[in-house]
């Protein structure tokens, strides 16, 4: 056979390179490294195939949860929502995204947000990680609901891993005062702090970053 699949699969993973709009943030982002966050709007790039392999087993794990809660053999759970659009205005701009990997659920009369990770290995995973709390903390607030869940899918045994994540007003307004100072950043085009290097909990983001180059030189 001469077809090489794994090249097809890269293919068909890869994505056209596009220009973010300031003004317009994603939730996804918001718990990154700022600095991290400002490069990818003034010199985007493409997602690495690897990258691209994981948000597409992320997309998997999605949908198999949906039918999960969806099936017959789980009647204590009701599946409200799979999936919705996402768009709030704040101040001068807007907070938007395709909420494709929250569902909303019913256990027992009680509305919850969940949201849903593919993980490697959940021997790592012994809290939720902050990124993924401040995006549960905006959902809610957007939404309305005051109980979230973020749930940890180990990609090759399906085992699972969940924290209770209720509504906090501060934490939502800190979420919210981090997009102000990202969009404040960008509209003044003023270097952000390379939060990732200074702060403990987050110097793993430094490993993988695609702006490792450009962050070391203070590059506006």
């Amino acid at each position: 056979m001469e077809i090489d699949f794994n090249s097809l699969i890269e293919n068909f993973l890869k994505g056209e390179l596009k220009k973010k709009t300031i003004g317009v943030y994603y939730p996804s982002e918001i718990g990154s490294c700022l600095r991290k966050t400002f490069y990818s709007y003034n010199y985007p790039r493409e997602t690495n195939a690897e990258l691209m392999k994981f948000f597409q087993t992320g997309i998997f794990i999605h949908d198999f949860v949906v039918d999960v809660i969806k099936s017959e053999k789980n009647p204590d759970v009701e599946l409200l929502v799979s999936e919705s659009p996402f768009k709030f205005e704040v101040d001068d701009f807007i907070i938007s995204g395709r909420i494709d990997d929250i569902v909303l659920l019913k256990i027992n009369g009680v509305v919850y947000l969940l949201e849903i990770k593919s993980t490697g290995n959940l021997y790592y995973v012994n809290e939720p990680s902050l990124g993924h709390i401040y995006q549960t903390q905006v959902y809610m607030h957007h939404a309305g609901i005051r109980n979230g869940v973020i749930l940890y899918i180990e990609k090759n045994t399906l085992k699972t891993r969940w924290f209770n994540v209720d509504y906090d007003a501060k934490t939502a307004d800190l979420v919210i005062h981090r997009f102000r100072e990202l969009h404040n950043y960008l509209t003044r085009n003023e270097l952000p702090v390379a939060e990732a290097q200074v702060t403990k909990e987050l110097n793993w983001q430094c490993k993988n970053c695609d702006y490792r180059e450009e962050c070391s030189t203070n590059k506006l």
